[in-house]
């Protein structure tokens, strides 16, 4: 007999007996030792035989902690202990294991508190869904839920860059050996504000429109000088607005 939840030792699959629900699987308790060696990504990797899609999708889960079940296109975090499945192919797995998940440790507090920010006075509503332990998911997953569906018009979609919808992935891309060792503004200003380094000279971009600001000074607000040059095409800058 196999066992459920985790790697059988008899024929060594990876199995779980959670619940299923359309889209996703109701977790577990929070994993402590259960799942630690599947923390190592080799690890990780090694449990994907048969995985019926493709090797970029594959890649993806493997990298945001995700190990396969060895059943149809199921997968679950080694952190958090959240299932995931029915996945297309033009999915971006960082924001729906965001999406479903958001209480996972390979996130904090600052994701959903920069996004309010950005959004500024527009209210959000709560989704219906609940979290694994049964409370609302609340404002962190309807601001998600709303960047992933903005569609200004038929030609213009927001936002442009999905993978960087989350403050810590933005001042991530700052620790590029190109920026500005001296530059005049904060890392952490630009993320917040929304950009993230597109990696010429001290070039930065919109993860929503995409619009590009370059050659900052001292004082500069980065939100202020977004909203001046791109108010009529972004999403944030017409929230901001209202």
């Amino acid at each position: 007999m196999c066992g459920i939840n985790g790697i059988c030792v008899s024929c060594k699959q990876v199995t779980s007996g959670m619940h299923q629900v359309p889209g996703r699987d109701v977790a577990p308790p929070r994993p402590i030792e259960r799942y630690r060696h599947l923390r190592d990504t080799n690890t990780r990797t090694r449990s994907y035989k048969g995985w019926p899609k493709s090797d970029g999708l594959k890649s993806e889960l493997i990298a945001d902690g995700f190990f396969y079940l060895g059943e149809k296109d199921r997968v679950q975090c080694a952190y958090c202990g959240g299932v995931l499945h029915s996945f297309k192919e033009n999915d971006n797995v960082h924001i729906e294991h965001y999406r479903h998940f958001p209480k996972c440790e390979t996130f904090d507090s600052t994701d959903s508190e920069t996004e309010a920010h950005l959004f500024g006075h527009v209210t959000m509503t709560h989704l219906s869904d609940t979290q694994t332990d049964g409370t609302s998911r609340g404002e962190d997953t309807a601001l998600l839920e709303k960047i992933k569906k903005l569609d200004m018009s038929s030609n213009t979609k927001c936002p442009r860059h999905k993978y960087y919808a989350l403050y810590k992935d933005r001042l991530r891309t700052f620790n590029n050996p190109k920026w500005p060792a001296n530059h005049p503004m904060k890392k952490e200003t630009l993320a917040k504000a929304g950009l993230f380094y597109a990696g010429l000279g001290d070039l930065c971009e919109c993860f929503c429109c995409g619009g590009q600001l370059e050659e900052f000074e001292e004082g500069d607000d980065p939100v202020e000088e977004h909203d001046k040059y791109f108010s009529d095409i972004c999403v944030l800058a017409i929230n901001r607005k209202q």
